[in-house]
């Protein structure tokens, strides 16, 4: 004869207690998961951009270092291309031919930029040797939770600022 302990003979009132025990794990688990899904998780800025740009290429670094807007995850375009995802600290970079190239940002299409800084798309002159680092900002939105815009920096702002992130898969030639 086996015994069990019921809310009517349990003289202690534990009965109910360790039911559910990790059952109220399960949503901080799925709420954890989905956050780290929106992150980069490739090698650090100060590991993977050590090598020197080849002298007859131009490195390109798109960016984002701000978690505002994790959800927001569009996917940059160069000359139509799309080479990654905007993801919440990582950075994207590739090797380009030197010249004339626009970069874009493939936003929803009533996305919307609220305070006007920077540019959903951005034309910019490579030159070989050298590394351009654009920097995208999560803007606010009225109707979708809002866009991401792209500013050139400086290389050494940019250097610092893709030290600590981590590098996002992308599809266009190693940087």
């Amino acid at each position: 004869m086996t015994s069990c302990t019921t809310p009517a003979n349990d003289p202690l009132g534990t009965v109910g207690l360790n039911q559910g025990v990790g059952m109220g794990l399960r949503p901080g688990i799925f709420v954890a998961a989905f956050l780290l899904a929106g992150c980069a998780s490739g090698p650090m800025g100060s590991a993977a951009l050590t090598d020197n740009v080849k002298a007859n290429t131009a490195r390109l670094v798109v960016y984002r270092s701000s978690a505002l807007g994790f959800a927001v995850q569009p996917s940059y375009a160069v000359d139509g291309r799309v080479i990654g995802g905007s993801q919440a600290a990582g950075f994207v970079a590739c090797e380009l031919p030197p010249g004339r190239h626009e970069v874009a940002v493939n936003n929803l299409p009533l996305s919307s930029n609220l305070f006007g800084q920077g540019s959903e798309k951005v034309s910019l002159d490579l030159r070989a040797g050298s590394t351009t680092y654009l920097s995208a900002q999560p803007q606010m939105g009225i109707v979708t939770p809002g866009a991401i815009t792209l500013i050139q920096v400086t290389e050494s702002q940019g250097r610092a600022d893709v030290a600590s992130l981590h590098q996002s898969n992308s599809s266009c030639g190693k940087a």
